[in-house]
């Protein structure tokens, strides 16, 4: 178990734990798209309330290594975030490495019991090897890890620069394992599998990567003053002795070059180039990296190709090209190239780094039979069963897929540390049931038109001049202003409103007239019918709806409130503090640096709070609830100018007026109950409440005035 948070991994076929029976919200594209099918709908809304550890055990939940995943994750799910119809993708990878960050991930301990005599041996501690052996610990196996290298991390560790992944991130993780018990030998080199099972392990896991970097067929390529990106990171990372002249070329225009190149600014190189096939607009590397690095002095050439490295003396003397007007891959995968002619040119350089791709080195194992290799040099695996054609030998990650992203290695190591499990319980592997889950697909555009649009907050960066004078990490964790603010920009995919008790709608076309999105709709039979796939989850229509038919997918807790309304009662019943006033606040804007944190601190005795999804959920029947309960006195606040959502104000003084009403028919004074919708122009939110106390005592005192009268 943690020592911080608990450990929720489960140990029935990696199957996330079910979830409440009332909770009927569907996937959002974010965790769709997410190789390890993250539940960042869920972290991301408890980073927006302030909770962060709670934030954070929700990503532990999911991922074995979340401060890794914080700093190089190439995020597919804001790819996919629906917010890009509207504006821009909510920062996801961000909100994560705020969560680690301020959660205290480091701190956390891991550990596990050995409940299985079946020994497991994983070949490679690149991602996929140290998942593989996360997960087979938390099923209580005994895992060895095999690591050729000095230090374990494989690719994490030599090909990724320190400027994106800190040593001690990698350090962190690695010893968290061994804390669980994962045995780890450095400086092993495992040559024959086959010597694995004499030595007693029942199932071994190939993780050996894709370490062999790949090199142009050109003339001059051998010479050298040349690297692949492979054997010149990891010579940058383990800091080995290497020839890095001052003039730079990489070939090459994806991420991989960008690293390459900006790593050589970094160990002294004055001039540095990329050169690449692809046009500008369609380089394959991040526009951040192409942005940050233009900012280090790397001039880009794209839409090139090469015709020779220039030997001058049996040195690099620079790169000669040619100019492309396009280029195309055919049917069958073969690339034409349409030539500018007369374009004949070269760009001078002393060093040449080829970042065009890198694959597997299998020639390192012998006296093995049965292991099947296509012919771009990965293994071939049975899909279903994650297995070689060798019983007991499984294999995943790059050596398996090609170059992919740290978090496909990881979901691939999840994946495989279950299928290895079946196999040492002599079951076969049942699918899983995030496969049966369809995605939502993208918003109508009338409904982008009606939600508001706010600008993400992009996370700080060190100034250029300190970037090329160290490796220290370029991007900066968000402050906790920042992070909750960035986070609200969620839109809650999946969690919308549904008509739970079709026979209790009486088609009174409530739902059709307060949805500010305009969701709900009469099909052809007259029925009304809410789109799953468009709701914003306002919860607007549920608060409206008088014959309550309508719920939120995922409960925004009625049985909640009223659990904390009895709770409040109580326990100011002990206290004696009157008058009992009791707020209905958005929990956003109590969290953090939200427009209502103040109330929590500076609000006077006798005042209780309870926290709510949005102020426009606030249904009347529990402002009533409120007063039955004793209160004096009942409020209701959002957060202004920090709500995501358009008219909250105006539905929050709807609800109030109607319940003030009722309270007039009862004998109580309607000014009992107010609505603040408190933005940076009011005045500030504990002197309003103070003013609205104030107000209440006067009632009261009034009423006692006029009791003691009467008798």
């Amino acid at each position: 178990m943690y020592s911080a948070v608990t450990d929720n991994t489960q140990q029935n076929q990696g199957n996330r734990t079910k979830k409440s029976s009332t909770d009927h919200s569907l996937m959002p594209p974010c965790q769709a798209t997410c190789p390890l099918h993250m539940d960042i709908r869920e972290y991301v809304d408890l980073v927006a309330q302030g909770k962060i550890m709670e934030a954070l055990q929700v990503i532990r939940d999911d991922n074995p290594f979340p401060s890794i995943c914080a700093y190089v994750c190439d995020y597919p799910c804001e790819d996919t975030c629906r917010r890009c119809q509207v504006d821009k993708p909510v920062a996801i990878r961000m909100l994560k490495r705020f969560a680690v960050e301020f959660g205290g991930d480091r701190m956390i301990q891991v550990k596990a019991e050995t409940t299985h005599r079946e020994r497991v041996a994983i070949v490679g501690s690149g991602p996929a090897g140290l998942s593989v052996a996360y997960y087979l610990r938390k099923l209580g196996y005994p895992v060895t890890v095999f690591e050729a290298d000095s230090k374990p991390g494989g690719m994490l560790r030599v090909g990724i620069p320190e400027y994106r992944l800190p040593p001690k991130i990698i350090d962190t993780e690695i010893q968290r394992l061994i804390q669980m018990g994962v045995e780890i030998k450095v400086n092993t080199r495992v040559v024959s599998l086959d010597r694995l099972f004499d030595m007693g392990y029942q199932a071994v896991f190939v993780a050996i990567g894709a370490h062999q970097g790949r090199k142009l067929r050109i003339p001059g390529a051998d010479l050298d003053d040349t690297w692949t990106a492979v054997s010149f990171l990891r010579n940058a990372r383990l800091k080995q002795k290497g020839n890095i002249g001052e003039k730079v070329v990489v070939l090459g225009g994806g991420n991989v070059a960008f690293d390459c190149a900006r790593t050589a600014r970094r160990s002294g190189a004055k001039e540095m180039h990329i050169a690449c096939l692809e046009p500008r607009d369609e380089m394959l590397a991040d526009a951040p990296e192409i942005e940050q690095a233009e900012e280090e002095g790397i001039v880009i050439h794209p839409s090139r190709t090469f015709t020779r490295i220039i030997d001058k003396d049996g040195h690099v003397a620079g790169v000669e090209c040619l100019k492309l007007r396009s280029m195309e891959f055919d049917k069958e995968g073969k690339l034409h190239l349409d030539i500018i002619e007369g374009s004949e040119h070269s760009l001078a350089a002393d060093t040449v780094i080829f970042a065009i791709g890198q694959c597997p080195d299998l020639n390192l194992f012998s006296g093995l039979s049965g292991l099947e290799v296509t012919k771009q040099g990965t293994i071939v695996i049975d899909q279903a069963t994650l297995s070689t054609h060798h019983p007991g030998i499984f294999a995943g990650g790059d050596v398996v897929t090609g170059t992919a992203s740290v978090t496909q290695a990881l979901a691939t190591g999840r994946e495989a540390a279950f299928r290895i499990n079946d196999y040492l319980q002599h079951r076969y592997p049942l699918a899983g049931k995030e496969a049966e889950e369809n995605p939502l697909g993208d918003l109508f555009p009338e409904t982008v038109e009606t939600i508001r649009k706010t600008e993400r907050l992009e996370p700080s960066i060190l100034p250029t001049e300190a970037r090329v004078k160290s490796f220290e990490a370029v991007e900066l964790v968000y402050d906790w202003e920042a992070a909750t603010e960035e986070a609200r920009r969620c839109l809650h995919c999946g969690t919308g409103a549904e008509i739970l008790f079709q026979d209790k709608c009486a088609t009174c076309l409530a739902c059709l007239r307060v949805c500010p999105y305009h969701v709900p709709y009469l099909d052809d039979s007259g029925t009304i019918q809410i789109p799953a796939d468009q709701c914003q989850a306002c919860g607007i229509c549920v608060a409206e709806c008088p014959a309550k038919a309508i719920v939120l997918r995922k409960p925004y807790g009625r049985q909640q409130i009223s659990e904390e309304l009895d709770h409040i009662v109580k326990a100011a019943a002990q206290l004696n503090l009157k008058p009992l006033i009791i707020g209905f606040c958005c929990q956003y804007g109590l969290s953090g640096t939200g427009t209502l944190a103040s109330l929590r601190r500076g609000a006077k005795a006798g005042i209780w709070i309870v926290p709510v999804l949005c102020a426009a959920k606030v249904e009347a029947e529990q402002l009533l609830y409120a007063f039955e309960m004793g209160a004096e006195g009942v409020f209701v606040a959002g957060c202004g100018e920090q709500c995501a959502r358009e008219n909250i104000a105006f539905w929050v003084r709807q609800h109030v007026e109607k319940v003030r009403k009722t309270l007039a028919q009862i004998g109580l004074e309607p000014e009992r109950l107010e609505a603040f919708n408190l933005s940076a122009t009011d005045e500030e939110p504990v002197k309003a409440l103070n003013s609205f106390t104030e107000k209440i005592g006067e009632l009261c005192f009034a009423s006692v005035i006029t009791q003691e009268v009467k008798r």
